[in-house]
Formats: structure tokens, C-alpha cells, sequence
């Protein structure tokens, strides 16, 4: 018996748990997979640490929110530092434009040591950390009251106080909740609500390549769209590699088709790399033969990952769903239900959350 239970290890599911243990709360965070992190885990390739992101990470300087959260653990936040190069912005006629913004840091070793750090702190506190524990749906009790959640493995973890869900509001009430127990308000809400999806090309590149580029962050726009551009810190790839993560959005439903199978899923993902890898070569024609592809992610990777409802990994569009549920102990943490999808912002809304919980 817990005082809280948290349901998946993404940067919200951590930060309230690792903000609750460190208040003496019983905790436990179940995630599914073998590493936390969510969308922003570890990525890992032939040698190579990627990016999972744009790498452009903000209020990381003194008095930003994650001054704030680590001020309350018991760990040490991840190492940061200011982007010495510009985060550019080519335009579809070739031309390039620095990108003004607030203040913009990289994390040492990618954000996925941020999760990692929100790990270490919830078990210093004395908190339970349990990985590859598949949650199945909310327990309940005689009255109907969400009482814990049952586990794949048969087992049922129970919640005095509060469950944390740290699945999309979607996956919240569609799968956690159960769409028979939700009012059809919700389900209304939440079948107007849309998200999008990414395709990702994980490449290495060649460390003098990289020079030829206008700036390792870039935002590539053409007549197709936008893409991104994030290259790695040199210690993240073998001697004279570079690895760089490239992402454009794309939408949803035709990776999940009816019917479709695994050569279906195949051939889609080839043909979305090949229209990519045209895209890329005429946007930046500077990177020639000197740059290899390693991987990619799509939709359906992102789902298998992160069981997300069809991969979506980029918020809603629209309006959000509230934090809090029809049911008055549980509550919703994570880029759905967050002001952006964005780190800090999610963060900023688990801190939030914790205060309402332990207050």
C-alpha cells in the first residue's frame, strides 16, 4: 500500500514522483519499459547517443523552473551549459537567418539525464522505482472509487491517497480509466482533440561536415514543411563521427490502416525515408556524401516505445484536458495537459502537482 502511485516514468511521471518522496510521501512510479525517460529516453545506435529531440532546451538559468525543482531534491540537477552555436533557420530559397530566443542550453548527455537524475532522487528518498511493470487498468473498490491500478503480471499496487498518470489523457481514460467508466462528456472532448506524430532519422556524419553546416541546431523549412536539425556533442558518436537526429512532423492514421501488416509497415517507413532523404540533400546540399543513415522512428515505433495512442508525441492541438479527473483521486501529468509540449513546461505542471498532493 502506497500513498501514491505514479503510472509511467516520463519527465511529468518523475518530477511529481521524485518531488512526493522527497516530502516523505510513500511513492511508487511503475514504468513499462526498461529505462525511463518516455519520449525523451535514451537513443542509442552503432556507437552512437542521439538526440531524441531539437536539443534546445530553455529555463535551465538561475531562477528558471529547474532551479525550483532541484532546490527541493536531494540530487543534483544534469549538467547544462549556454549554446555557443546559432540556432539557425534556412528558408526554402537558401538563405539563412539566426534565430533570436530566451536563453537556450544544452543538457550533458541529453535530456534523457535529466530523467535519469528525477530517478536517482525519487529512490535516494526512499521512493519505488519499478521498471518493466506494464500497468493494465485502474483497480476499484466495493464503492467504485479508483482504489490502485492492476499489472500485467496479475499483481494489484494500491494508492491511499492519489494515482498520477503519466499516460496522455487519450490513454488515461481509454485504456487506464476504461472508456465503459467514462462519462461521454469526456469521451466526446476527447475524440475532437487531434495530436501529430514524427518521423526521425537518426545518421552519422562526418566530424568535418559538420563545419560545412550554418549552425549544429537548424530549422529547415522548404516547400514541404519544416524539419529540424540536431547534431550531437562530439562525445557521442566514435573519433570522427558526429551523430544528428533530423525530425519533421507528420500525421497519424495511415501508420495504423486497417488490416495492414508488417510489410505494409515496412515499404511505408522506406518510402517516408526516401522522400525525406530528397528533402534533406536539396535543403542542404552542403552535406553531400559525408553523412550515413542509422535508423529512423515513425509513429509506430514511437507507439511500440511508449504505447502513446498512434504515436502521437507532440501534445494536442487545440485545447488541453484538465489535470484533474472525474474521479477525485486521479490526476493527469504530461505534454496533454501541460500549457505546451515542452519540458519545462511539464515539468512546471508536476511541480504544481505535487504541491496540491502533499499540501
Amino acid at each position: 500500500m502506497y500513498d501514491v502511485v505514479v503510472v509511467g516514468g516520463g519527465i511529468g511521471g518523475l518530477a511529481v514522483a521524485a518531488l512526493l518522496s522527497a516530502r516523505g510521501m510513500n511513492v511508487c512510479l511503475l514504468e513499462r519499459q526498461s529505462q525511463v525517460g518516455g519520449c525523451i529516453a535514451r537513443v542509442e545506435f552503432s556507437g552512437h547517443d542521439f538526440e531524441p529531440g531539437m536539443g534546445l532546451y530553455t529555463s535551465f538559468g538561475l531562477g528558471g523552473i529547474y532551479e525550483k525543482l532541484f532546490a527541493q531534491l536531494p540530487v543534483d540537477p544534469p549538467g547544462t551549459s549556454l549554446l555557443t552555436s546559432p540556432y539557425v533557420m534556412r528558408l526554402a530559397d537558401g538563405s539563412d537567418v539566426t534565430i533570436d530566443e530566451e536563453e537556450l542550453f544544452s543538457i550533458a548527455g541529453g535530456p534523457a539525464s535529466l530523467a535519469e537524475r528525477l530517478a536517482e532522487s525519487i529512490k535516494k528518498s526512499g521512493g519505488n522505482l519499478r521498471l518493466n511493470s506494464p500497468v493494465l487498468r485502474l483497480s476499484y473498490d466495493e464503492a467504485g472509487r479508483a482504489s490502485g491500478v492492476d499489472l500485467l503480471s496479475g499483481e494489484r499496487v494500491f494508492a491511499k491517497r492519489a494515482i498520477v498518470s503519466n499516460l496522455t489523457a487519450w490513454d488515461t481514460y481509454g485504456k487506464l480509466v476504461g472508456l465503459n467508466r467514462t462519462p461521454p462528456e469526456i469521451k466526446k472532448n476527447l475524440n475532437a482533440l487531434r495530436g501529430a506524430g514524427v518521423y526521425v532519422v537518426y545518421a552519422s556524419m562526418e566530424e568535418s561536415a559538420v563545419s560545412s553546416l550554418p549552425g549544429e541546431r537548424m530549422l529547415v523549412k522548404d516547400s514541404e514543411g519544416e524539419f529540424t536539425v540536431a547534431v550531437s556533442s562530439p562525445q557521442t558518436a566514435p573519433p570522427g563521427k558526429r551523430a544528428v537526429t533530423f525530425t519533421c512532423r507528420t500525421e497519424v492514421d495511415s501508420w495504423f490502416a486497417y488490416q495492414s501488416n508488417e510489410e505494409d509497415y515496412e515499404q511505408w517507413d522506406q518510402e517516408a525515408l526516401e522522400q525525406f532523404w530528397n528533402r534533406l540533400h536539396t535543403a542542404l546540399p552542403e552535406l553531400g556524401s559525408d553523412i550515413e543513415i542509422i535508423e529512423t522512428a515513425n509513429p509506430r515505433t514511437y507507439y511500440d516505445q511508449t504505447r502513446r495512442k498512434l504515436g502521437m508525441v507532440l501534445g494536442v492541438d487545440g485545447s488541453r484536458v484538465s489535470s484533474s479527473t472525474f474521479l477525485p483521486n486521479l490526476f493527469i501529468i504530461g505534454d496533454t495537459v501541460s500549457s505546451a509540449p515542452k519540458l519545462d513546461s511539464v515539468v512546471e505542471s508536476a511541480i504544481d502537482l505535487a504541491a496540491d498532493l502533499s499540501g
